[in-house]
C-alpha cells in the first residue's frame, strides 16, 4: 500500500468510510493531546520555575502568568482558524490537512525545545495555528463525505479520539510525575514530544483517502467527484439511487452558490451581499454556540476547580493525578455515548437535555463543596461526593453539549464556503476556552462556589435561546440545509415553514434531473428553473443577509 493516492478506490464503501473517520479521529487526537498537554505540563515544578510562574517547589506565584502561557495557544487558533478556512476552501482539505501537520510539527519542536518564556510563547502561538486548521478542516471533511442520516454519528465518533487525547495526555503526566531525569525537564519535555506521535500517522494515511466530493464540484472537477460518491454510497454502483440523488443535489447546489462566491470573511460577519443564503446570521450561531459550550457550560469551572474539590475530599498528589487522567476516560465513554443518539435524538432535544441535566449537577456540587466549607468536621464526605458529580457533570457533558458546536457548523454553511464559515466557530471555540481560562479563576476568587451557581442558572437560560434561533440539522443533507436558512425571520418555527416550501420545489426539480457520470448537459437540463427557487440567495445585492 505503501504511498497510493488511488488506494481509496480498491476500498468498498462502508469500510472506506471507516477509514475516513479513522483519519479524522487521528487529526482530532492530536488536537485533544495539544489541549491537554499544558495541565501535566504546567505541574512540572521545573517548568513553573523556568517559565517564571512558579518558586522551584512548584508552588504558584504568578497566576496570570501562568494563564498567560495556556491563552496563547488560544490566541494562535485565532489566527490560523481564519486563515485554515480560506486556505482550505481555495487548496481543498487534504492540503488543509497537509498544512496542518506542518504548523503542528513546528509546534510541538518548539514546546519540546523551550529554553525560556519567550521561547514558550511563540511555540503556543505556532501550536495554536496548527491546531485551529485541523478543527477548521476535519470535522468538515468528515462531514462533507458522510451519509446525512449518520453525519453526527461520524463526526462524534472521532471527537473519541479528542476525549482519547486528552486522558492520554493525562496519563503520560501523571507517569512522568515520578521522574526526576534530567533535573525534572524531561518530565514535561516527553509530554511535549508525545504529540508528535498521530501527527506522522495522519500525514501518512491523508494520502489513502479522497478529497472531499463537494469541493471537487465547486473546483470544477465533477468527473472525479461523481467517482468518490459512487464509492461511498453504491459501493461502485453508479446508478444506486443515492448516488443518483446526492451528486444532483450537490452539482445543483453549487451552481447555484457559484454567483455568490465573492465574498471575504468581513461581508460574511455582517451578511453583506449574501441575500437569503443568510451567512451573518450562520456566523453568530457557529460563533455563540462555541462560547456557550466552552465557557457557559461551566466546564473550564469544572475542570479547573476539580484539583480544589478533590483535596477537600482528602485525596493526596497521587490519587489526585490518576482521578484527573480517570475522569478524562469518562469523557471517552460519553462522547461515545453521543456518537449513537446524536442523530436520532437530534441536536436540539440533545441540546435541551444536557442543559438541564448540567444544571442540576453544577448546583449539586456547588452545594455540596458549600457544605464542606460550613461543616469542617464532614468535609470529606462532602468533598468526595462532589468528586463524584465532577465525574457525573463529564460524561453528561461529553454525551450532550461537547460534540453539536463542533459539528453545527460544519453543516450550516454552503460548499463553498464551508471551511471559512467553520473558522467562526472555532474563533468561539477559542474564545470561549480562552476568556474561560482567564475569567474562571477570578470568578472562584470574588464568589467562590457560587460559580457553580451562576453556570447552572446561565444553563436553563439556554434553552429558549436554543429553541428560538437554532433549527435542527439531523438527517438533512448539507445541501438541504441551504434551504433552512433561506427565511427573512431568523426564528426557527418561521425557517423550518420556508424550508418545506423551498424543498417541495426543489424536490420536484431534483426529480427531473439526470446525471451520467459526467459534465454534459443532461445535468444541467432543469438547472434554471432549480435556481429560481434559490434565486434571492444568488442576487442579493449589497442588503445584509441576517
Amino acid at each position: 500500500m505503501l504511498i497510493n493516492r488511488d488506494y481509496w478506490r480498491t476500498v468498498p464503501g462502508p469500510k472506506l468510510l471507516q477509514l475516513i473517520t479513522a483519519v479524522s479521529a487521528i487529526a482530532i487526537s492530536y488536537e485533544g493531546m495539544s489541549q491537554g498537554v499544558m495541565g501535566a505540563v504546567q505541574n512540572a515544578p521545573e517548568f513553573g520555575h523556568r517559565m517564571g510562574f512558579a518558586d522551584k517547589d512548584g508552588n504558584i506565584t504568578k497566576p496570570s502568568l501562568q494563564g498567560g502561557i495556556v491563552a496563547m495557544y488560544y490566541f494562535g487558533s485565532l489566527l490560523g482558524a481564519f486563515w485554515a478556512g480560506q486556505f482550505s476552501d481555495r487548496y481543498g482539505r487534504i492540503k488543509g490537512i497537509w498544512m496542518a501537520c506542518f504548523w503542528c510539527f513546528a509546534g510541538v519542536i518548539l514546546q519540546a525545545s523551550t529554553v525560556n518564556l519567550a521561547h514558550m510563547l511563540v511555540a503556543r502561538i505556532v501550536a495554536g495555528v496548527g491546531v485551529a486548521f485541523i478543527i477548521v478542516i476535519a470535522p468538515a471533511w468528515t462531514a462533507e463525505l458522510a451519509p446525512a442520516a449518520h453525519r453526527g454519528k461520524m463526526i462524534a465518533l472521532t471527537f473519541l479520539a479528542n476525549f482519547s487525547g486528552i486522558a492520554l495526555s493525562s496519563w503520560v503526566g501523571f507517569a512522568t510525575s515520578f521522574t526526576e531525569f534530567g533535573g525534572g525537564a524531561f518530565r514535561w519535555r516527553f509530554c511535549f514530544a508525545c504529540q508528535a506521535l498521530p501527527l506522522f500517522f495522519l500525514g501518512y494515511f491523508t494520502f489513502l483517502i479522497p478529497e472531499s466530493p463537494r469541493w471537487l464540484v465547486k473546483a470544477g472537477r465533477t468527473d472525479e467527484a461523481f467517482e468518490i460518491i459512487t464509492r461511498l454510497r453504491g459501493n461502485g454502483d453508479a446508478e444506486h439511487p443515492d448516488v443518483q440523488r446526492e451528486i444532483k443535489e450537490i452539482v445543483a447546489v453549487v451552481h447555484m452558490e457559484e454567483e455568490s462566491q465573492s465574498t471575504n470573511y468581513f461581508k460574511m460577519l455582517f451578511g453583506i451581499g449574501s441575500g437569503d443564503i443568510h451567512l451573518g446570521r450562520r456566523i453568530q450561531l457557529a460563533f455563540w454556540l462555541q462560547v456557550l459550550m466552552q465557557y457557559g457550560t461551566g466546564i473550564a469551572a469544572v475542570v479547573i476547580y476539580s484539583g480544589t474539590i478533590y483535596k477537600t475530599a482528602g485525596f493526596d498528589g497521587v490519587k489526585i493525578g490518576w482521578l484527573s487522567a480517570l475522569c478524562m476516560m469518562v469523557g471517552i465513554l460519553g462522547t461515545g455515548i453521543a456518537a449513537f443518539t446524536l442523530d436520532r435524538v437530534g441536536r436540539r432535544r440533545t441540546l435541551y437535555w444536557g442543559a438541564v441535566v448540567l444544571s442540576i449537577i453544577l448546583f449539586v456540587i456547588g452545594a455540596l463543596y458549600r457544605g464542606a466549607i460550613d461543616h469542617p468536621n464532614q468535609a470529606q464526605q462532602y468533598g468526595t461526593a462532589a468528586a463524584s458529580m465532577v465525574f457525573v457533570y463529564v460524561l453528561v457533558f461529553s454525551s450532550s453539549w461537547l460534540m453539536i458546536p463542533f459539528i453545527y457548523p460544519t453543516e450550516i454553511f454552503p460548499t463553498w464556503l464551508r471551511a471559512k464559515g467553520n473558522a467562526f466557530g472555532v474563533a468561539g471555540w477559542a474564545v470561549g476556552f480562552g476568556g474561560g481560562s482567564l475569567l474562571v479563576p477570578v470568578m472562584f476568587d470574588g464568589i467562590g462556589e457560587k460559580t457553580f451557581y451562576v453556570f447552572g442558572a446561565a444553563m436553563l437560560c439556554y434553552i429558549p435561546v436554543i429553541y428560538c434561533f437554532f433549527p435542527e440539522t439531523a438527517g438533512r443533507t448539507l445541501e438541504q440545509i441551504d434551504f433552512l436558512f433561506a427565511s427573512k425571520s431568523i426564528f426557527t418555527w418561521n425557517e423550518e415553514k420556508e424550508f418545506a416550501k423551498r424543498m417541495a420545489q426543489f424536490e420536484n426539480e431534483i426529480d427531473r434531473m439526470e446525471y451520467d457520470g459526467g459534465a454534459g448537459q443532461e445535468s444541467k437540463i432543469h438547472l434554471r428553473e432549480i435556481e429560481g427557487i434559490h434565486q434571492p440567495a444568488v442576487n442579493g445585492g449589497e442588503k445584509g443577509g441576517w
